[in-house]
């Protein structure tokens, strides 16, 4: 049996309860200040569209990223982030040899060691995983003629925490024209 002496007073556990609930308090708030500076980030980030009206797509690309000219043809882009933060590519593909969905998305999810997805319909496909040290995210949709509009994000894994939610929007900006 323990001690009389050894158990806490009525006021002890009051105080001890008191300093658990205020540390949970500025762990919240930490937090929160942590995802209102990414909001933030997001927030003020200038995007501007790239449409292709040959292919009849558009995505939003930050203002700041360069365009790839190398890279890029009349069936899509690809453009970097200042400093190589990320990389954006949007392609568009012919469905020559009647490629289907599947095999798209077999492709995606093979290029990547954690590459993962989810068919959202017929016609869309949503993957996130990782590319080496790289974070990626894709997202595929099939126009009504058959054709394949893809656009994928990848940037280092170790800036997820800001690149993700900018990720995320540019991905669903894409839209069929």
């Amino acid at each position: 049996q323990e001690a009389v002496g050894d158990v806490p007073s009525g006021e002890e556990l009051a105080r001890q309860a008191d300093e658990a609930s205020a540390a949970i308090q500025d762990e919240a708030e930490a937090g929160e200040q942590v995802e209102t500076e990414a909001e933030t980030e997001v927030s003020e980030l200038t995007l501007t569209s790239y449409n292709n009206a040959l292919r009849g797509y558009s995505v939003m690309v930050p203002e700041a990223w360069t365009v790839d000219a190398d890279a890029s043809d009349d069936n899509g882009q690809t453009a970097s982030a200042p400093d190589n933060a990320g990389t954006l590519t949007v392609s568009w593909s012919e469905n020559r040899d009647n490629v289907d969905m599947d095999a798209a998305i077999k492709a995606i999810e093979d290029a990547g060691e954690s590459m993962t997805g989810d068919q959202i319909s017929e016609d869309e496909y949503r993957a996130t995983g990782t590319q080496g040290d790289n974070k990626s995210m894709n997202r595929l949709l099939r126009k009504p003629d058959g054709s394949l509009v893809q656009v994928e994000i990848s940037y280092p894994s170790a800036s997820s925490e800001q690149m993700d939610a900018v990720a995320g929007q540019i991905i669903d900006s894409l839209a069929l024209r």
